[in-house]
């Protein structure tokens, strides 16, 4: 609850930035992650990933900036898959707060950067199916290096696609190593007048000789 009252604080703060300086965007869509170490192998795992976004204009193409996310990660055992893995699975429940540089070109944009995340809770499984998570204590602070690039459609809307790789391990005992891998898809609305985009392209006049 009060990550809510939190964002929508962020939104009222950040609808009244000046655009000339600063800009915020709301983010919504979700994860797919895996964790290295643990042989549940590919990105099963399902989860929701959204929050707020507010970026300073550095000039015309650079930008640099916050957000505010809540992201849900961890690994799912494939019912189809036969590795053997001590585990069927990891739900795990982040805050998590991305510092990012952005490089915008037409209506693409870069971005690089690296984020802290609380753990306010998880889930773990054994391949019995047995609650294991009382006996398998995770770090609450985590840090991760991430990457991606926006498509803008319009001057408000965007489609987000990140990568993210955890820094430090999950799990506290030294083996075994414990790194998560996500993937995420969102959606990105940036408020007030939104992104500028280069024009449509004009075409060509087709000239007559008398």
């Amino acid at each position: 609850m009060r990550l809510f009252l939190l964002i929508g604080l962020c939104c009222l703060v950040g609808g009244t930035l000046s655009s000339q300086t600063f800009r915020a965007s709301v983010l919504a869509g979700a994860n797919l992650s895996q964790i290295d170490g643990d042989d549940l192998l590919g990105f099963y795992q399902p989860g929701l990933n959204g929050g707020l976004r507010v970026v300073a204009l550095l000039g015309e193409r650079w930008r640099v900036g916050p957000e505010l996310l809540y992201s849900q990660q961890g690994a799912k055992r494939n019912r189809n898959s036969i590795n053997i893995s001590d585990f069927d699975r990891f739900r795990l429940n982040t805050v998590e707060i991305p510092f990012m540089v952005y490089y915008k070109d037409w209506r693409l944009t870069a971005e690089a950067g690296g984020s802290y995340q609380r753990l306010i809770g998880y889930w773990v499984v054994d391949s019995r199916g047995d609650d294991i998570s009382a006996d398998l204590p995770l770090r609450d602070n985590l840090f991760a290096l991430n990457l991606g690039v926006t498509v803008y459609l319009t001057r408000r809307l965007g489609i987000n696609f990140r990568w993210s790789r955890h820094l430090t391990d999950l799990q506290l005992a030294e083996s075994p190593r414990l790194r998560g891998r996500t993937i995420s898809l969102r959606a990105v609305y940036t408020l007030g007048s939104g992104e500028e985009l280069p024009p449509p392209p004009t075409p060509p006049q087709n000239s007559r000789t008398p």
